[in-house]
């Protein structure tokens, strides 16, 4: 099997910790520079494939362009987990009690979903046939740079059940722009 090389999008206008990024945020002014200084120090891969998410899309774009390695069609799998809409923006301590209170019980209950968003069990089982898509893109392409979000990185590299997975993703430290071999 080819190497694979996965990288967290570029920092997103908008970006505050703990806040659930809405799926239009686009990549800040600031994060395109080092996007394009990032792209001379890529490891040498036959492709780049990208979350169809804006900020995850504009920084392999800026990373094709400015490496000379061919951008694939994004593959919608690689998106991040689906928030519900109804906490996108929000700061957790204005999250709405019902929300607060199904994120403690969703790793009990796994296929549980808060409103319009995802659930743990979905969002583990897109990590699997994502895995499965990439393994079949490198086999005819040969090694690829992911560009995809922290949370739903992590969730790719683990073998966890989807309760366990999570949990460990939401506290992994992934800075944007930062690659690491898989």
């Amino acid at each position: 099997m080819a190497d694979l090389y996965l990288m967290r999008h570029g920092h997103y206008v908008g970006h505050k910790p703990g806040y659930h990024a809405p799926d239009d945020a686009e990549l800040s002014h600031g994060s395109r520079r080092e996007t394009v200084i990032a792209a001379q120090h890529l490891p040498p891969v036959a492709a780049i494939v990208s979350s169809p998410l804006p900020r995850a899309l504009q920084t392999a774009e800026l990373l094709a362009q400015h490496s000379g390695f061919p951008l694939l069609e994004p593959v919608p799998d690689l998106r991040e987990w689906r928030s519900p809409t109804a906490v996108q923006g929000l700061p957790p301590d204005e999250f709405p009690e019902d929300y607060t209170r199904w994120r403690v019980r969703r790793t009990l209950d796994p296929t549980s979903r808060y409103g319009d968003g995802e659930s743990l069990q979905e969002l583990s089982e897109r990590a699997a046939r994502a895995r499965t898509q990439l393994s079949a893109l490198m086999d005819r392409q040969g090694p690829l740079l992911v560009i995809s979000h922290k949370l739903f990185l992590s969730l790719l590299t683990s073998n966890e059940p989807a309760s366990i997975a999570f949990s460990t993703a939401a506290r992994n430290r992934w800075p944007f722009l930062e690659v690491r071999s898989y």
